[in-house]
């Protein structure tokens, strides 16, 4: 840093000791440093003057020596490794090229403890460098062998298990069956033994530097002991269940003791809990409701049962169940993890003591939904109110129907219609509603239609002309055409032509209604519906063609159609009506909730890409809300926002502005982030998942203009994923510079600018244009992220489909690149360049905020504080903040002040006039500088999109900032002005605003 006019080194890791030592006349300079850390010199003859780092090692790590001249040098550094005595330690020298002329690393292994020598020559030319030495250790000769002995017939851990290994105690089995021993390499005969159980020998070949991990054995008892656990009765809130455990032993077994215990779910209590036949009441269904309300608000998994790239998102910015009044939706998953109660059976024999888990699944009142306001009959509706003290619901139900509300002095009331129409529930509560007057929820309920009526000559569905006689795209859109090409048309269809395993328990999903617990109409009530049970398990080519004339009634209700995810739309009071008293249509209907899609895409496990989904940044509600009456950051933020700016980005109307704000008309309560309709016509949505997907997108091939100023082509469906991840700046590189206003040119990109680094747009100091070779893959960003990275194991069927959390996993670069590829080696030069060019942007500031108050001027920090002395300064640190490029200073009293925007931070004269801003007196190539940072920070990926470009734009960065430290800076404003600074001295710190620091 350099401060009051003196140049002050900053270390680079704080534990790294920097001594200097000049090198000139043929000498050897050395500094000490040590693994991880840096150090610098300077070379004047090439073959004759060398500097040596000298660090300690343990031996046998893994080392790579980094080095890089100094801009304007002409060295061409080399570097060899020297033990104590100076002998040269073997390695590995290769060029970084694409880093620029005099750069290079060393790979070496270091053979034993001690103290090492990184020598730093040159091979010719002459000038300075700076080296990073980076160690990592390796394993030793001997090799970790490692397994679980468990009980063959039950399965359990053993503990106490001797191992030995040729004759010789190896280890001990822990609580938990584990062992754990090193070997040199070679070949042994493993024996495993314990009190009451059968030995066990094995040959173990063990090879180095090849641990082993799943040397696991499972020994027999000498007297075997089998438990089973198995549960029965009312499997309600508040039933009694029967627990029994089943005991086969020896008649000389003694049995010690018996336990249950519960281990997961809603509390229950448990008698005769010492007993072979426990019996379990099952807790309220208050208590189920409170349980599964938590869990649609948080994850159902927790980070180790995630992979190491998907982490799990703050409180707050989860996507999950929002403070709203609304019907609340209840994915699959959610509801049987709720109503899961697991219960423990330990049973103590002297032969051991062995144990058994039996789950039981509660059957709750409430079922699967979508959260829409329009709801079938005699299914129970959840409603939550807004947080608050009390509540005090009332409902107004239709003529002649005996619903009761339960739960009404709750936050989350229930009701089960069971007569179409509607139901209007008011919370009488002045703090819920507008201006003192109750909310109210209006909810309409009906019985399931159906649409199907017949097929194409391609065997696609044909739908009712009761629905295309307004669907025309005259009356109301046709949304059937491109519905009927869909997987949501033909699911059914194709498995019932071609799978023998596929059945009803399918059918929630894969047909309208089924519920066989519900009246509603359902597809489990139509008259001809135990005839076309008669044909499943029986695949034909023709089955769906002969259901269409054999059973109508129930053709009519198969596949996935407009009522699965609008609801249903007749009830018996219609008269022919399409959609009678279901409700009007619009909103009650109609959501961009993921909720509706989570109805069967968040099934355990095999269709949980809306669990996906709630990990990824994209679920962000506290970010949605936040940014949602703004006409400008909604259109990405929001889904509301996106699908209403959608039309105009996509049209070729002249006089529609893809850059002006939109008109926003949702309220922070009806606002999604980007959920699955933002990026998918559920209309038109594909047909095939998985590794070959046909999956569609609203935005393919080519990007619509961007906010950026530039479009991308031949991305594929990447272009839907460009379209809001960009700079959203306009267009940013030298040859516009000139057309910005100080405030303009202190721009910072929008975070997230990733396009604009893969195809190498919107940067200074270099040229544009520039694209990496990951912009050519098809599908761009979705073929890294989405497609190539598997999704979480847990979250997935044997990890098909694509990846809807979005995060992508850096072992997948081994799938194109060299599988010795470590995105380290790129990740870690751009970020040690970051930091480079950061710590130059804090120095450039400080010496401008110095030398602005040696011109006799004050610098108010945003009316936030005034700084008068450069010397109250600890720290400045460079950032962006909401769109600009931004400070935070940090004072010698520890007070912070910031972030500040550039732009806002004025200069000030004696007599407390602003005389300029910051932004106006710093130098171009400051700004330009921060901007590149800024890029190149903001993309995320550390240079991974375009290592080319995003090196380019931070050497350039650093290299004007060199520059800049190297001259002098003239203040564009008068420094004729009468210089008070001593009077500004003996006043509280204190700006024009009143605000004391």
């Amino acid at each position: 840093m350099k401060n009051g006019g003196v140049w002050l080194t900053k270390a680079i890791g704080a534990s790294v000791l920097l001594l200097f030592c000049s090198v000139a006349n043929a000498q050897t300079a050395v500094v000490d440093t040590e693994l991880g850390g840096t150090f610098s010199g300077t070379i004047d003859t090439a073959g004759a003057d060398f500097v040596q780092g000298r660090f300690l090692a343990a031996g046998g790590e893994a080392v790579v020596l980094t080095v890089q001249a100094v801009p304007g040098s002409t060295l061409v550094p080399t570097a060899v490794i020297r033990d104590s005595g100076g002998t040269v330690v073997p390695g590995l020298t290769r060029v970084i090229g694409w880093m620029g002329m005099g750069n290079l690393t060393h790979v070496f292994t270091l053979p034993v403890a001690g103290t090492y020598y990184a020598e730093i020559g040159a091979d010719s030319g002459s000038g300075g460098f700076n080296a990073h030495l980076t160690g990592s250790a390796v394993s030793s000769t001997l090799v970790t062998v490692s397994g679980v002995v468990t009980d063959g017939l039950t399965g359990n851990p053993i503990a106490g298990v001797t191992v030995t290994v040729q004759g010789s105690n190896f280890a001990t089995t822990d609580a938990s069956g584990a062992y754990s021993g090193q070997l040199n390499p070679g070949t042994y005969v493993f024996a495993f033994s314990a009190a009451g159980y059968t030995s066990q020998g094995q040959s173990v070949t063990v090879v180095a530097g090849t641990s082993i991990s799943d040397l696991d054995i499972a020994l027999l008892p000498t007297v075997p002991v089998e438990i089973s656990a198995s549960v029965s009765g009312d499997m309600t809130p508040g039933g009694i269940v029967t627990a029994t455990v089943d005991i086969n032993a020896p008649p000389t077994a003694t049995i010690n003791a018996i336990t249950w215990t519960q281990t997961l779910g809603e509390t229950a209590s448990i008698a005769n809990g010492d007993t072979e036949t426990a019996t379990v009441t099952l807790s309220s269904a208050g208590n189920y409701k409170i349980g599964l309300i938590h869990h649609l608000e948080e994850p159902l998994v927790t980070q180790d049962q995630l992979p190491p790239n998907v982490p799990i998102p703050p409180h707050g910015s989860f996507g999950g169940l929002q403070n709203r009044l609304q019907v609340v939706g209840v994915n699959p998953w959610s509801l049987e993890e709720a109503g899961l109660v697991t219960l423990e059976v330990e049973v103590d024999t002297d032969l051991g003591v062995f144990t058994e888990e039996v789950e039981i699944h509660t059957d709750l009142p409430w079922k699967v939904s979508t959260g829409l306001r329009n709801v079938p009959l005699n299914q129970a509706v959840l409603v939550q109110a807004k947080e608050h003290t009390s509540y005090d619901w009332t409902l107004a139900a239709p003529a002649g129907s005996a619903v009761t509300l339960q739960d009404a002095t709750t936050r989350y009331p229930y009701f089960i219609p069971d007569i179409s129409g509607l139901y209007e529930l008011t919370l009488a509560d002045a703090a819920e509603g507008i201006g003192g007057s109750p909310a109210t929820l209006e909810v309409f309920a009906g019985q399931w239609r159906g649409v199907i009526v017949d097929e194409d000559m391609d065997g696609r569905p044909v739908p009712d002309t009761a629905c295309t006689l307004c669907h025309n795209d005259m009356f109301a859109p046709d949304k059937f055409t491109d519905w009927a090409q869909t997987g949501h048309a033909e699911i059914f269809t194709t498995n019932f032509n071609s799978s023998a395993y596929w059945g009803q328990r399918c059918f929630a999903c894969h047909t309208v209604g089924y519920d066989p617990a519900a009246d509603n109409l359902g597809i489990d009530e139509a008259t001809d519906y135990n005839t076309f049970l008669g044909m499943l398990g029986d695949p034909q080519p023709d089955n769906w063609s002969n259901a269409l004339v054999n059973t109508p009634e129930t053709a009519r209700k198969a596949n996935i159609q407009c009522e699965n995810c609008h609801g249903p739309q007749g009830t018996s009071f219609t008269g022919g009506l399409a959609h009678g008293f279901a409700g009007p249509l619009g909103e009650p209907r109609v959501d961009l909730s993921s909720d509706v899609c989570a109805v069967c895409h968040g099934e355990p496990l095999r269709h949980a890409r809306f669990q996906q989904w709630q990990l990824s940044a994209h679920a962000n509600y506290e970010l949605a809300i936040d940014e949602s009456v703004s006409g400008n950051c909604s259109r990405c933020h929001t889904a509301n926002g996106f699908l209403e700016w959608l039309p105009i980005l996509l049209d070729d109307d002249p006089t529609t502005d893809p850059l002006a704000n939109i008109t926003v008309s949702w309220t922070e309560d009806e606002v999604h982030p980007q959920t699955c309709a933002a990026c998918h016509d559920p209309h038109a949505a594909g047909t095939t998942s998985g590794i070959n997907t046909n999956a569609t997108v609203r935005i393919s091939g080519d990007t619509p203009p961007l906010i950026a100023g530039f479009t991308a082509t031949d991305v594929g469906r990447g272009a839907i994923c460009m379209t809001c991840h960009n700079s959203r700046r306009g267009l940013r590189n030298d040859s516009v510079w000139d057309a910005f206003s100080s405030a303009e040119k202190a721009r910072a990109p929008h975070g997230s600018a990733q396009t604009d680094m893969l195809v190498g747009q919107n940067a200074y100091f270099v040229a544009v244009d520039s694209p990496g070779g990951h912009a050519g893959l098809e599908d761009a960003c979705v073929a890294c992220h989405m497609e190539s990275t598997p999704p979480p194991d847990i979250l997935s069927y044997n990890q098909g489909g694509t990846n809807h959390t979005f995060f992508a996993d850096r072992d997948i670069c081994s799938d194109c690149h060299s599988p010795h590829l470590d995105p380290d080696d790129a990740q870690g030069a751009i970020q040690h360049l970051l930091d480079v060019v950061q710590d130059l942007l804090e120095d450039e500031y400080l010496a401008l905020i110095d030398e602005t108050i040696n011109g006799g001027y004050t610098v108010d920090l945003n009316g936030d504080a005034v700084i008068v002395d450069a010397a109250d300064i600890a720290e400045i640190q460079f950032g962006e903040y909401r769109g600009r490029q931004a400070l935070t200073v940090v004072f010698n009293d520890s007070t912070v002040s910031g972030p500040h925007r550039i732009p806002d931070i004025d200069v000030v004269d004696s007599a407390m006039a602003v005389v300029d801003t910051l932004a106006a007196v710093a130098d171009d190539d400051l700004l330009k500088s921060g901007w590149n940072w800024a890029l190149v920070h903001n993309d995320g990926s550390r240079g991974v999109h375009n290592p080319f470009f995003a090196n380019g734009v931070l050497i350039e960065a650093r290299n004007a900032l060199v520059a800049l430290a190297g001259g002098t800076r003239i203040m564009e404003f008068d420094r004729q002005r009468p210089n008070t600074l001593s009077s500004w001295q003996n006043r509280p710190l204190k700006n024009q605003r009143g605000i004391q620091k």
